[in-house]
């Protein structure tokens, strides 16, 4: 394999040709796409993502962002555990935002990286 990725979401690039991104730009897409996926949104993997849009609107404790950690967490590992070890997921309620810092190793190489995901509650909404 070369180190080229389908785009997400799929697209065209300016030339023409269908467009592709590099591994660590592909493995960021898949974070997201599990992330803002609610579990039976995808009919032929009814389990895949984590819902993270309804966690914008849960209470914020201790016990509550321990449980999503785990969610998260474990949805990540479930469908990304060949490409990445999750080293940690930390879950903030800051105010109106959610934001959510993943902790990764690549398995091909090795090397740690960070993800930090941030969503506002006018955007679960579909507001501007």
């Amino acid at each position: 394999m070369d180190g080229t990725y389908l785009d997400f979401p799929f697209g065209l690039a300016p030339d023409g040709s269908v467009a592709a991104v590099d591994e660590d730009q592909h493995i960021r897409e898949r974070l997201e796409q599990i992330l803002f996926t609610s579990p039976g949104e995808r009919v032929m993997l009814p389990d895949f993502g984590c819902g993270a849009r309804d966690l914008v609107f849960a209470g914020n404790n201790a016990v509550l962002a321990a449980a999503t950690e785990f969610k998260v967490a474990k949805a990540l590992q479930t469908y990304m555990g060949n490409q990445v070890l999750i080293n940690g997921v930390d879950v903030v309620n800051d105010e109106e935002k959610l934001i959510i810092t993943i902790v990764y190793t690549k398995t091909k190489d090795t090397q740690q990286q960070q993800a930090v995901f941030e969503l506002l509650p006018s955007e679960v909404l579909g507001g501007a």
